[in-house]
């Protein structure tokens, strides 16, 4: 590894990314001039070469989008190193490889892929040129996720009973760890609480847990007056009314309040894959990329 003593940042960068594809028998190019362009990095690779930028000053998504556009037109990907976040770059998007660099604790560089992963720099230079790193619109559930559930009481608007009811306080993750919130609208009626596996888990729990006395109701399909329409809903053990969304919701966030909270962290396996609209550069570490829509999966959209 070079020293970084004896180097401005920019170029301590540079002078490992040109190490790194020295070490892999790959040809790589420094302060490469093209038509109106020069790359920090210029690796003139079969079928695709490849530019890459390290950029530790500050620029604006306008600037850095207009310098891509050269190596768009020139047929190059240009692959960008920032140091800090881009202003205005709210998605990652698929003419923009944009990652971010850092100094690790054992003054290794390291790229952090979208706050999902961090590699290590050479690895990450491998990777890339091997086209494992490939940009998806949707991101998949992976089928392992690690769950936790918080209990709360809701008492029923029609006989008065104390129900039990719960909500997923874990994000779900991605086989290449974008993150999937549970709160997102983008499950629409299939929300996390809903899933199969889920409630097998706390019926699971609550059947081992007979002193806690949780008294859940039957999670299906309801007809609900208010909206004048059905949709999957909890409802109360006693009576099966409907707990319409919105009294669930001032239950849910009052008890969010409390300090001595009932709650149930566990892996589970879920069966259905769930797709939501994240666009993302995906690298999964078993290269199931988050692929096209299958036929098995619930998908939800914004």
């Amino acid at each position: 590894m070079i020293n970084p003593k004896f180097l401005k940042k920019h170029d301590w960068i540079q002078a490992e990314i040109l190490s790194a594809f020295h070490d892999l028998g790959i040809e790589a190019k420094p302060e490469y001039r093209g038509q109106d362009w020069r790359a920090d990095v210029f690796v003139p690779n079969d079928g695709q070469s490849i530019a890459f930028e390290v950029q530790l000053s500050p620029q604006s998504l306008k600037r850095t989008l207009e310098r891509q556009s050269k190596y768009l037109r020139d047929g190059i990907t240009g692959c960008w190193l920032f140091e800090n976040p881009v202003s205005k770059l709210n998605d990652e998007r698929p003419d923009l490889p944009l990652f971010y660099v850092e100094e690790g604790s054992q003054q290794e560089l390291l790229v952090n892929l979208g706050d999902r992963k961090k590699v290590e720099l050479k690895f990450f230079l491998e990777i890339f040129i091997k086209n494992n790193i490939k940009f998806r619109n949707i991101a998949k559930t992976d089928t392992v996720q690690n769950v936790k559930l918080v209990f709360y009481p809701m008492e029923c608007w029609k006989c008065k009973e104390i129900n039990t009811l719960y909500y997923v306080d874990t994000v779900f993750y991605s086989a290449c760890h974008a993150e999937i919130r549970p709160d997102e609208t983008l499950w629409d009626s299939n929300k996390p609480e809903y899933i199969p596996e889920i409630i097998q888990l706390a019926n699971k729990f609550a059947q081992e847990r007979p002193d806690l006395n949780l008294k859940f109701g039957t999670i299906k399909e309801r007809y609900s007056n208010t909206v004048q329409s059905s949709y999957t809903a909890f409802g109360c053990y006693k009576c099966n009314s409907i707990f319409g969304d919105w009294f669930i919701m001032e239950a849910k966030l009052e008890y969010k309040y409390v300090t001595d909270i009932l709650s149930l962290q566990e892996e589970i396996e879920i069966s259905k894959v769930y797709e939501l609209d994240i666009p993302h550069w995906c690298f999964p570490e078993n290269n199931h990329f988050c692929e096209k829509k299958e036929k098995n999966t619930l998908v939800n959209k914004t």
